[in-house]
């Protein structure tokens, strides 16, 4: 697997969580806890797409 196709696969996984997470927050609200794990994996989710980006050049 290259360094890309990892990148495009965490991508992908942190995607899903971000889904769930948003459609819990959608019908529950999300506890302390939550909302911290889920502004942590846009960070990491933007991280990775800079990432992507990087290694396409």
């Amino acid at each position: 697997m290259t360094y890309t196709e990892l990148l495009e696969r965490r991508s992908e996984i942190l995607k899903r969580h971000l889904g769930s997470l948003i459609l819990k927050d959608n019908q529950y609200g999300l506890n302390e806890r939550e909302s911290c794990m889920f502004r942590d994996l846009v960070k990491e989710l933007h991280r990775n797409k800079y990432e992507w980006n990087e290694s396409m050049k």
